[in-house]
């Protein structure tokens, strides 16, 4: 099959994320903005490291929704003051003051925070030297690989024209190509009319390439409502069409298997748990115990995944559960890897209720176990038709889980027998 590999971006959410950062795990690596702005030389010194090509996702979005940017109390984050000052300088933008559609008065003002964006992007990490430069080492330029136009999520027509508004002041700016987001709710996205809409707002002169993103949109609603999974595909097929690559910023196996139908590229972060992720910040809670089951390629509470794999040696294991390399390293270390990855833990409350959540252990090892385990679908999804790769997941779904994982798989061959 003649098409580009599927490009695979880690999204660095935190300084944590930071550790998994390997060249030959990922092809790229993309940056939230405010995570520069928390730990700007830890980055730094990451990307020195490391030969991956990088990009910093502005994420002005984010200011649209002040539970993301005020704390507790009611106050703007220190990294979303300092993110938000650099956006809106040479502005009277007051943008701690509220929502970002609510403090932004003018169209010159809009334009102004799409060229600050760039500025930022283009600008934020050449400065920095690390202990790296103190060792004689050549230091590595840290330029972006491309630039992102920043937008707002579009809830409306409203959104759309000022989302315009930022794509022209970006690629005015960066004197390039830029990639534009496109973030589109799903009450929208599932009415054709809004999308076309939408659709026609977006630009194609001068775009390096889509990325895509619908909030709150779980895999399993994806894979379980036609109609959304057929807006999905409509989405990503009408940009596709333009001859510009399109890439999804909350990828997952079922958008991976869209690589013949027009996914470029797939953006993942390391939370294997899927969430949907919402455009909303999530307050703190305790993880859950559950681990990526790449035999049925979606998360399963820990009894199950023991149930499914602890059974299993060696050879069975990498045959029906799983192929990883941190699974077949602990193999050869004496140890199963299943004791390490659902190690959990009691954790007490005040009003004498407990529960059980990961061990910090545990956490890291499902963090490489899920990494390197989405790598290896990506790899299948490039060197396979996405036809081939699901069959053969059916059958290995069928030797060791039930009927209601089997049918998940088949749902979605059938989806892409129906699209082909």
């Amino acid at each position: 099959m003649s098409r580009p590999p599927l490009h695979h971006i880690l999204r660095i959410r935190s300084s944590d994320d930071l550790t998994f950062v390997r060249d030959g795990i990922m092809d790229e690596i993309l940056i939230n903005a405010n995570q520069l702005e928390n730990s700007l030389q830890s980055t730094a010194a990451c990307l020195r490291q490391t030969a991956l090509p990088f990009a910093v996702d502005p994420v002005l979005w984010r200011f649209q929704i002040p539970q993301w940017w005020r704390n507790e109390k009611g106050d703007v984050k220190k990294n979303y003051a300092r993110l938000g000052a650099t956006y809106v300088e040479g502005t009277n933008i007051d943008i701690g003051a509220g929502p970002l559609l609510e403090t932004v008065p003018s169209d010159a003002d809009w334009r102004a925070l799409g060229t600050n964006a760039i500025n930022y992007q283009r600008s934020r990490l050449v400065p920095q030297h690390t202990q790296l430069d103190l060792l004689g080492e050549e230091p590595r330029e840290l330029r972006p690989v491309r630039l992102i136009a920043p937008a707002l999520v579009a809830n409306s027509a409203v959104e759309d024209r000022i989302n315009r508004l930022l794509v022209e002041a970006s690629r005015s700016t960066a004197e390039a190509h830029v990639a534009v987001q496109v973030i589109v709710p799903p009450d929208r996205l599932i009415d054709p009319s809004e999308v076309a809409r939408l659709l026609a707002t977006i630009p194609s002169d001068d775009i390096s390439s889509y990325f895509i993103w619908t909030p709150t949109m779980t895999e399993q609603r994806l894979l379980a409502d036609e109609q959304v999974f057929t807006a999905v595909l409509r989405l990503i097929t009408t940009l596709a069409d333009r001859g510009i690559p399109v890439g999804h910023q909350y990828g997952n196996y079922t958008i991976a298997a869209l690589h013949d139908l027009g996914v470029a590229a797939l953006v993942h972060h390391l939370g294997w748990v899927d969430k949907g992720e919402p455009a909303e910040e999530q307050g703190f809670m305790l993880r859950s115990c559950q681990s990526y089951v790449p035999a049925v390629r979606h998360c399963l509470r820990f009894k199950a995944a023991a149930e499914f794999g602890r059974q299993l040696d060696p050879a069975e294991y990498a045959r029906r559960y799983c192929e990883c390399s941190f699974c077949s390293g602990a193999f050869e270390a004496g140890q199963h890897p299943l004791d390490l990855l659902l190690e959990d833990r009691v954790v007490p409350f005040r009003n004498g209720t407990q529960r059980r959540t990961p061990t910090g252990r545990a956490v890291a090892v499902n963090t490489w176990h899920y990494l390197l385990s989405r790598r290896l679908e990506i790899e299948s999804f490039t060197n396979h038709p996405a036809i081939e790769v699901i069959e053969r997941d059916i059958e290995r779904a069928a030797e060791l889980a039930g009927r209601e994982d089997t049918e998940r798989l088949q749902r979605l061959a059938k989806q892409l027998h129906s699209a082909a």
